[in-house]
């Protein structure tokens, strides 16, 4: 058990160095090659984000580690779990302290209206990843796989049309390239040797914290979607939250918040398209607790987006739904 939980640790540790080093490598050569912000910001910044995910994802399913298939099925919906429960109760506690500290001016977060259509995607399509569990066939997953899909699709126009027009600002250099110190001409270069090596390293890093999580399922006796759902956005939906706390902090709401709504979008659409296609979508009470809780927070929190303020408590009580997860899978063993 402790060789699983070093490995587990070694694993997030890897998923972590290596996404940076990607999204720092991919934002220096949008910005070399001019793609511009609208580009990078509205169609490819959410799959850069998710790239530890649907590493681990990817992972999970074709590595062929016991469970692997429920693996891939708790990182999908795992991280809107945790957003919604975890990563909103600490936002709001520390909007609270950003209060009490004299860095905001009011513990009530004062956000875009524009956050209002991701939130309404996430509560209305969320759900609907359920259906297919509970009424299998082949044409039914595919149905549905090929709609979340095409929902995807659908939302990144929407967004798209609403981009901001320009040119992204200058990036940080590659690490690499820091390391080096090498003039203008070898940036480039060594931008696309460090991507190579932060797929390298994310893909083994992600093999594993699949191969951990399905060693403590089974040392456990708790299924495999059911750690999945916990450790594995745990670990890797630590930048997002981290930045979002700092925001939240600060008193920049929207940014706060919209970092971690964008990427539910993802798994509200785009992981649960792929994982009705490739796997058999085997769902239980985890997935069930997960869809709950993101939707009963999403739709508080757009209730409030729409009246132009969004108390700190709001967000504080999604802590609720986190410990009772904690409680019905690790004290409980579900």
């Amino acid at each position: 058990m402790l060789h699983s939980i070093l490995e587990l640790i070694f694993g997030i540790v890897l998923v972590l160095f290596s996404a940076l080093a990607f999204v720092n490598a991919i934002e220096f050569l949008g910005y070399r090659f001019e793609l511009g912000s609208s580009f990078v910001g509205a169609i490819l910044s959410p799959l850069f984000t998710s790239l530890p995910e649907l590493t681990v994802f990817l992972v999970a399913l074709l590595s062929g580690v016991r469970g692997g298939d429920e693996i891939g099925i708790g990182t999908v919906f795992g991280q809107p779990f945790m957003a919604s429960s975890l990563s909103y109760g600490l936002v709001g506690l520390v909007v609270l302290l950003g209060y009490r500290c004299g860095k905001r001016k009011n513990p009530r977060l004062r956000v875009d209206k524009s956050l209002s259509l991701p939130y309404l995607f996430v509560t209305l399509l969320f759900p609907l990843t359920l259906i297919p569990g509970f009424f299998g066939g082949k044409f039914v997953k595919l149905a549905f796989g090929l709609f979340f899909l095409l929902s995807f699709v659908v939302y990144m126009k929407m967004m798209y049309s609403r981009r901001e027009l320009g040119t992204m600002g200058e990036a940080e250099e590659p690490l690499l390239a820091r390391i080096a110190g090498v003039d203008e001409r070898w940036k480039t270069k060594l931008s696309f040797i460090q991507l190579a090596l932060a797929v390298l390293i994310l893909y083994y890093g992600s093999e594993r914290l699949v191969s951990a999580v399905s060693k403590i399922s089974y040392a456990t006796g708790i299924s495999p979607l059911g750690v999945a759902l916990v450790l594995i956005p745990a670990a890797t939906a630590m930048p997002e939250t981290a930045t979002a706390l700092i925001w939240g902090y600060r008193g920049m709401d929207t940014l706060s918040l919209g970092s971690l709504v964008g990427e539910k979008i993802l798994y509200s659409t785009f992981y649960p398209g792929l994982g009705l296609l490739f796997t058999n979508w085997v769902i239980d009470d985890h997935a069930i607790f997960s869809v709950i809780t993101t939707t009963f927070v999403s739709l508080i929190i757009l209730y409030f987006i729409n009246r132009d303020e969004i108390p700190w408590q709001a967000l504080v009580s999604g802590i609720v739904f986190f410990f009772a997860y904690a409680v019905f899978v690790f004290a409980l063993h579900r």
